[in-house]
This record gives structure tokens, C-alpha cells and sequence, in this order.
């Protein structure tokens, strides 16, 4: 979660001083498909996360002796 507030930071940064940096539009499209990769991503390990921890409570309540 710390690294996307500072690739969001950063985002904004960049945004903001494009002209001094010497940018110019073109930084966007990449940025922000890293920045719907990255959402992407924590959205998938999120649910993956889930789903482990949803099987080992049903594995958990199934052994005998519980």
C-alpha cells in the first residue's frame, strides 16, 4: 500500500512540474498502465489472500476431534 501512495505521489509530482522536467504528454499512457497494473495486481494477491485463508478455516472445521 506504501509504494502505491508513493507511485501516486510521484504521479502528481511529475503531473505538476511535466514542463520543467521537460516532459510532455507522453509519460501518461505508460503511467498510468503501471498504475492500473499495479491495481490490478493487489486486487488479484487480495483475493488469492481470501481464498487461502477461507480454505483453511473450512479444512480447520472438517478435521475430527474440532
Amino acid at each position: 500500500m506504501t509504494l502505491l501512495t508513493l507511485f501516486m505521489v510521484a504521479t502528481v509530482i511529475v503531473a505538476i512540474w511535466q514542463e520543467d522536467f521537460n516532459w510532455g504528454w507522453w509519460w501518461v499512457v505508460p503511467v498510468g498502465a503501471l498504475f492500473l497494473v499495479v491495481i490490478i495486481g493487489f486486487r488479484i494477491l487480495v483475493q488469492k489472500a481470501q481464498e487461502a485463508a477461507e480454505r483453511a478455516d473450512r479444512e480447520a472445521e472438517e478435521e475430527p476431534g474440532s
